[in-house]
């Protein structure tokens, strides 16, 4: 039963991401589901479709977490500093692969 739930919760996110990234498509342009995933543009404006969509995905996604028994990571608080990093060949240089400390 528990995996036939995570399939549906799988389905329904699918589906509500899609109708939520064609909003955000036809509101602000074919980049903007990535470009504004996080921006208050992402909810639309209340009673607008895109908030209707914005709402149902959030639904959808809580109800994914919940099948897996996950939380919602988007709340969590940082455990640890986040690295600056640089890809490259030489450790300690800009281009350095090697994690830079100031």
């Amino acid at each position: 039963m528990a995996a036939t739930n995570r399939q549906n919760t799988d389905f329904l996110f699918r589906q509500a991401d899609e109708a939520w990234r064609t909003e955000m498509a036809q509101r602000h342009g074919a980049d903007a589901p990535a470009r504004l995933r996080y921006a208050p543009e992402a909810r639309g404006e209340p009673g607008s479709r895109l908030r209707q969509a914005f709402n149902a995905r959030e639904r959808a996604y809580q109800l994914w977490l919940k099948a897996r028994g996950l939380g919602d990571f988007r709340h969590a608080p940082l455990t640890r500093t986040p690295e600056m990093i640089a890809i490259g060949a030489v450790a300690g240089t800009p281009l350095s692969p090697v994690p830079l400390r100031a």
